[in-house]
């Protein structure tokens, strides 16, 4: 499905475009590091997100380097074809922080110092028992006749001003410090302008079927014009489908929304794991603990990474015992307990290794389930019986041993969380096949 603009869905609805045309917005990111792609720009998703809770559709997200000229260049068309103008970074100590400089220009007025912020720049540093650097004092000058916008949490104070119709917003660029002054700043001001109209956004994450075949199952509900709208979109072998509805009041957007969501759930069944902020090892983690139930692993070619994903999900110890990297034969051997006569008869890279590792590592660490991983993630092993990407899964428990083969396309990394996202989903069924039965 090609990609959806909240300009396209709005203008081709009726119903949407009466309640949504009245004030728009364009978010600006600065920083040579985003348009050169060393940084991905996770702050326009942000702000688009909280703009639309108060109904506010946002139109274009703007990203250019750090050159003042640019930086102006934009300020003076955004401000044209939107209402609302969030400008985020390039409001830090140093040279190539030239956004207070561009609006500055594009306003015709001169940079005047705010006594105040530098006050309490300083005893930022004070406190801290740092001495500030004389860099730091560009932070407390703003354009003449706009309005400085505190920020509790770092040294960047955002601005507030009027470009012709437009309101703009400059906040810093570091996330925390974004997240932050939108809060206190721009939605406060905002609020109630757009009316009772408002957008919710929820996502249905799923793995086990590719996007195709997802996109089957909901094509009926995924028409351009529909109110909520749905879409797909894919990383790493989790399809997630976004649901957007749109209402004159958020409880009228929220049941639409979860409407729509209880009937992905229903038509996706089994391959829906979670929604929203549900990532599959917080899902995997709160099934094992509501089954008072206890995991090792053994894995290989993943080296750790199955691992590191049960882990991140805080109060991961009420479940997750340990386990083992079993990345040479020898370990698979001495601690894994692999028979090295099965090891030479089948392949490190086999379903009966599989098996004995996590058998043994049930075993071994006393656990109610145990996962192992084996394959081949590349760019080099492969033959032509075992290619690149080959991987056997083994999840051993109450109800015996499940194994699974499978060929992994894509690059080396590619082929090892999805090896690892596979390991999950394979317990995660296991444990909710079992509540049903």
């Amino acid at each position: 499905m090609p990609p959806l603009t909240a300009r396209y869905w709005i203008l081709n609805s009726p119903l949407l475009r009466s309640m949504f045309m009245s004030i728009t917005a364009a978010i600006l990111s600065i920083g040579t590091e985003l348009t050169s792609g060393l940084t991905v720009d996770t702050n326009s998703a942000h702000i688009s997100t909280r703009l639309a809770e108060l109904g506010i559709v946002t139109l274009r997200h703007v990203t250019v380097g750090d050159h003042v000229d640019d930086i102006a260049a934009a300020i003076a068309a955004e401000s044209v074809g939107a209402d609302v103008l969030v400008i985020s970074g390039g409001l830090g100590p140093t040279e190539d922080d030239l956004t207070r400089q561009a609006l500055a220009g594009v306003l015709g007025v001169e940079l005047v110092l705010d006594e105040k912020v530098l006050e309490e720049l300083t005893l930022f540093f004070e406190r801290r028992g740092w001495s500030m650097n004389p860099t730091n004092r560009v932070q407390a000058l703003r354009p003449a006749g706009t309005e400085t916008l505190a920020n509790p949490v770092g040294t960047a104070p955002g601005i507030y001003a009027r470009v012709g119709k437009a309101e703009v917003f400059v906040v810093p660029g570091v996330p925390s410090e974004m997240r932050t002054l939108i809060d206190l700043h721009v939605l406060p001001r905002l609020a109630g302008k757009a009316g009772s109209a408002c957008l919710v956004f929820r996502t249905v994450h799923t793995f086990g079927a590719g996007e195709s075949a997802v996109g089957a199952e909901i094509r009926d509900l995924m028409h351009r014009s529909a109110n909520p709208l749905v879409g797909t979109t894919v990383a790493d072998g989790v399809v997630s489908i976004r649901v957007r509805a749109a209402a004159v009041a958020k409880d009228q957007a929220e049941k639409l929304a979860d409407q729509r969501v209880e009937e992905i759930r229903r038509r996706l069944g089994k391959l829906v794991y979670g929604v929203d902020e549900e990532t599959l090892p917080a899902v995997l983690g709160q099934l094992l603990r509501q089954r008072a139930a206890t995991l090792s692993i053994a894995e290989s070619c993943t080296g750790g990474w199955l691992g590191k994903l049960l882990t991140e999900p805080s109060g991961a110890s009420d479940y997750f015992l340990g386990g083992l990297i079993c990345y040479d034969n020898r370990v698979k051997r001495d601690f894994a307990d692999v028979d090295e006569a099965m090891i030479a008869a089948h392949g490190a890279v086999s379903e009966q290794v599989a098996g004995a590792m996590a058998q043994n590592t049930r075993r071994r660490f006393g656990t109610t389930y145990a996962l192992s991983i084996t394959g081949i993630a590349g760019p080099t092993g492969g033959s032509g019986d075992k290619p690149v990407g080959l991987v056997y899964t083994a999840l051993d428990g109450p109800t015996g041993l499940r194994l699974q083969r499978n060929q992994l396309p894509g690059p080396r990394d590619r082929v090892r969380l999805r090896s690892a996202l596979m390991a999950m989903n394979m317990l995660r069924l296991e444990l909710e096949d079992s509540t049903r039965k």
